[in-house]
C-alpha cells in the first residue's frame, strides 16, 4: 500500500492542500456553528485512534486491537478519578498508561510468542469488553454505567486571541485533548519523517529483511511502536469518558476503534490526511445527532445513527477502487514497457546492452 502512495507522492501534497481548503471552507463558512463545533469535538477520538493505527501500520503491524485499548482507556480514566477524586489530567495519564501496557502485551504476544494477529486482536478486544463489565460490577457495584459527582470531566479552554475573532472562534472552546490531538498530528508527522526512530519505523514497515540487514532491531522497533500506539488509543478512550461525558458506559467506544483503523487506511498512513479524514467522520457522526435534534427529520433513528458506519463503508469502497485503479495503471504500464522491449528486440537492441 505504501508503495502505491510513494509512486504518487508528488500528487499527495496537492491533494491534501485542496482537501484541506475544502474542509476549511466547509467548517468555517458552510455549516451552522453548533454543527461545526460538534464535528470538531467528535473528530478527536478518530484523530487519536487513527494516529495510533498508522504508527503501528508504519511499523508493519495492523493494530486490530485499538478498539479494546480505547475501551480500556475509557474505563481506567473514570475508575481512577472515581477512586481518587484527582484532577482529570491524572485520569488521562492513567488511560495512556493502561493503553501502553496493553499495547506492550499485544506486541509481545504477537511478535515473541507468535500468536495469530487476528485471533489475538479479537481476543483482546473481547477480553477488555468483558473485563470492564466484570470490574464495573465487582469493584464498583454498578451495572452498565459508572457515574459519580466526584468524576470531573476535562475543563473547557478558551484560546485567548482566537476566541475573540468572529470566524476563527470555532477553533476555541474545547477541552485539552481536542487541542492536544491537533498538536499530535504534527508531532507524529515530525517523528515519522524527520527523526531517526521514524526512519527506522518506516524501514521496518516497508522491508523487514532490508531493515535487519542494516542493523535495525526490528522486533524492538515494532514493540515500541505498538506501545506508543496503545498510549494514543488509551488517550482516545479517555476523551470519550472524561472529555465528553465524565462517566463510563459499557462498550462506550461503539466501534470507533475500528473506524479509526479505516481512517488510517483511507489516509494511506499519512498523519495530515488522517486528520482531515477524521474531520469528515466527525462530521458524519455529528450529522447523525443534528438531523434528529435540530432538523427533526422523520427517518428511523437507527438509520440516522448508522451515518458514521455508512461513511466508513463508503471510505473502504473508495479506497479499494483507488488501489484497484493504481494496480490497473501499473499493469498497463508494464504491458507498454513489455511491448517496447519486443520492438527493441526486433530492431536488434538487446535488453541490458547496446546495439552492435
Amino acid at each position: 500500500m505504501m508503495a502505491l502512495l510513494n509512486r504518487n507522492s508528488r500528487y499527495t501534497g496537492i491533494i491534501l492542500i485542496i482537501v484541506g481548503i475544502v474542509i476549511g471552507v466547509l467548517f468555517f463558512f458552510g455549516m451552522p456553528d453548533q454543527l461545526a463545533r460538534s464535528s470538531i469535538r467528535l473528530a478527536t477520538p478518530y484523530i487519536l485512534g487513527s494516529l495510533a493505527a498508522l504508527i503501528a501500520s508504519r511499523a508493519g503491524v495492523l493494530n486490530l486491537a485499538i478498539e479494546g485499548k480505547m475501551l480500556l482507556g475509557s474505563f481506567v480514566a473514570v475508575a481512577v478519578l472515581y477512586k481518587t477524586g484527582f484532577n482529570p489530567i491524572v485520569g488521562v495519564l492513567a488511560a495512556m498508561l493502561s493503553g501502553g501496557v496493553l499495547g506492550f502485551i499485544f506486541a509481545v504476544l504477537y511478535l515473541r510468542i507468535r500468536i495469530n494477529l487476528v485471533i489475538l486482536a479479537l481476543a483482546l478486544n473481547l477480553f477488555v469488553s468483558n473485563a470492564t463489565v466484570f470490574f464495573l460490577r465487582v469493584s464498583f457495584g454498578q451495572f452498565g454505567t459508572l457515574a459519580d459527582p466526584s468524576i470531573n470531566s476535562l475543563p473547557i479552554i478558551d484560546l485567548p486571541v482566537v476566541s475573540a475573532i468572529p470566524i476563527l472562534n470555532r477553533l476555541s472552546g474545547y477541552n485539552l485533548l481536542v487541542y492536544l490531538s491537533w498538536v499530535l498530528v504534527f508531532l507524529v508527522w515530525l517523528m515519522l519523517f524527520r527523526t531517526r526512530f521514524g526512519r527506522h519505523i518506516r524501514a521496518v514497515g516497508q522491508n523487514r529483511e532490508a531493515a535487519e540487514t542494516v542493523g535495525i532491531n526490528v522486533t524492538a522497533v515494532q514493540i515500541f511502536a505498538l506501545t506508543i500506539s496503545g498510549m494514543l488509543a488509551g488517550m482516545a478512550g479517555a476523551f470519550l469518558s472524561i472529555g465528553v461525558l465524565s462517566q463510563f458506559v459499557t462498550d462506550m467506544t461503539a466501534n470507533r476503534g475500528w473506524t479509526a483503523i479505516t481512517v488510517s487506511l483511507f489516509a494511506f498512513e499519512q498523519p495530515i490526511a488522517a486528520f482531515l479524514t477524521s474531520l469528515f467522520f466527525g462530521l458524519a457522526e455529528s450529522l447523525s445527532f443534528y438531523f434528529q435534534t435540530q432538523l427533526k427529520i422523520d427517518l428511523p433513528p437507527d438509520l440516522l445513527l448508522a451515518i458514521p458506519q455508512i461513511a466508513a463503508l463508503s471510505a473502504l469502497i473508495l479506497m479499494a477502487l483507488r488501489i484497484r485503479a493504481a494496480e490497473l495503471l501499473k499493469r498497463r504500464n508494464f504491458v507498454a514497457q513489455f511491448g517496447q522491449e519486443l520492438n527493441n528486440l526486433r530492431k536488434g537492441v538487446f535488453v541490458g546492452g547496446e546495439q552492435d
